[in-house]
């Protein structure tokens, strides 16, 4: 079962390849050698823990490390020049990616 998630790319690291798809242009990973074990494609959210339930209400199975609450990990420290860490969630997509949402801590 295919489900469609509507989010918006913001910012675009200079090593992801592009795609002009509307509504905005989306950076990809390069994943030609990737075996999926990480995190391929990253989402900011304002409200992890609503997506996480929203998404979860659809199908979507999160992947439960330890550490993690109801899915979501605090990460202390993480990406500290958008704020003082982050909240994150991670789950496969229907190729097998592993795809991830954040949630800036500030």
């Amino acid at each position: 079962m295919a489900i469609m998630i509507a989010l918006e790319a913001t910012e675009c690291p200079p090593t992801a390849k592009s795609t002009a798809a509307p509504p905005k242009p989306v950076g990809l990973p390069d994943m030609e050698d990737s075996d999926g074990s990480f995190t391929q494609m990253g989402f900011y959210v304002d409200d992890i823990e609503a997506t996480v339930a929203g998404l979860r209400d659809r199908g979507v199975v999160f992947k439960e490390y330890d550490g993690a609450v109801n899915g979501i990990m605090d990460i202390e420290g993480n990406y500290p020049s958008k704020g003082r860490g982050e909240r994150a969630a991670w789950f496969r997509d229907s190729e097998d990616n592993m795809l991830g949402l954040a949630e800036v801590v500030r």
